[in-house]
């Protein structure tokens, strides 16, 4: 009799937990859809989304040696004014993700550049990328480390 207890239970967590996933991929289908448009340019959007999540076809479309800076380590610390970034030292980027509300992100849409800014809710620390339209397609151009600036 436990025996038919056991199973009985064991499957309805079974469906418990097959509803509750179901749901959680409805909601983040929900989220995506809702996502206001990165830029005024299609081309840019299809761009953006395979350089975040495509590490290979990131490396092609970055500029190197990459203009930017590096982030302060400390107050003392002095950024260097030509710092360039290489392949050797570059970290691949990933989707964009707000950690609940903890960051924030503005694009800045001029023809054929596209200014991304990423701040904490304080406004202490920022990073930066801007990206340019090519004759070879759309390219990071610059990047700012996420600091204090």
């Amino acid at each position: 009799m436990a025996l038919k207890y056991k199973k009985e239970i064991f499957f309805f967590i079974f469906i418990f937990i097959s509803i509750v996933s179901c749901k959680n991929k409805e909601t983040k289908e929900e989220v995506e859809i809702n996502v206001p448009a990165i830029s005024e340019s299609a081309d840019f959007q299809d761009f953006y989304n395979k350089f975040s999540a495509d590490s290979l076809f990131q490396l092609e479309h970055i500029v190197f040696p990459l203009e930017g800076m590096k982030s302060q380590k400390d107050s003392l610390d002095i950024p260097d004014p030509a710092f360039r970034w290489t392949l050797e030292n570059w970290v691949i980027h990933h989707a964009y993700d707000d950690m609940n509300g903890t960051y924030i992100r503005e694009f800045f849409d001029i023809p054929n550049l596209v200014i991304e800014k990423i701040s904490d809710t304080s406004g202490q620390y920022s990073m930066e990328r801007r990206f340019a339209k090519l004759s070879s397609g759309w390219h990071l151009i610059y990047y700012r480390e996420m600091g204090k600036y």
